[in-house]
């Protein structure tokens, strides 16, 4: 296990008890990885950018990565996705949408405002679940990061 190294995400998901099995999943490895939760596009605007009531860069460090689900209140994932990747020293860190949609449309409008992938999460729990523990396989075990920048 020592030749895996711990990550650093943002988890940005309304619904609490699909973020708590998210986060459980990337703890599995008993790794260190530091997982942050917001509600929504504008905490996650605010989180990744230090703002209020974000500002401790040391307490709310800069994410390896992003899970964004899409469909949240105040502000959604798609138009959270285009300001990171319009932001010009965000806009390397890779994102991850994360819906219980899988229509082609949005699947594409993903991608093509610079999406990193797209998951759909199943209703089943325990699908849930397993699809969760493969993200975590995939962008903590397999996958190379960009390096964060301090």
């Amino acid at each position: 296990m020592d030749r895996y190294k711990p990550i650093s995400a943002l988890m940005v998901e309304d619904n609490v008890d699909h973020a708590e099995l998210m986060m459980d999943a990337f703890h599995e490895f008993h790794l260190k990885n530091q997982i942050d939760h917001v509600l929504d596009g504008e905490q996650a605007i605010a989180f990744l950018k230090n703002q209020s009531p974000f500002e401790d860069k040391l307490k709310y460090t800069r994410p390896d990565i992003v899970f964004l689900d899409i469909r949240m209140p105040r502000q959604g994932g798609i138009e959270t996705l285009r300001m990171i990747k319009a932001d010009e020293e965000l806009c390397n860190i890779p994102v991850v949408m994360i819906s219980t949609s899988s229509t082609s449309g949005e699947i594409d409008e993903c991608y093509k405002n610079g999406a990193s992938g797209y998951v759909s999460k199943p209703l089943n729990f325990e699908d849930f679940s397993q699809k969760m523990k493969e993200l975590n396989y995939y962008w903590v075990l397999t996958s190379e990061l960009p390096i964060r920048e301090k």
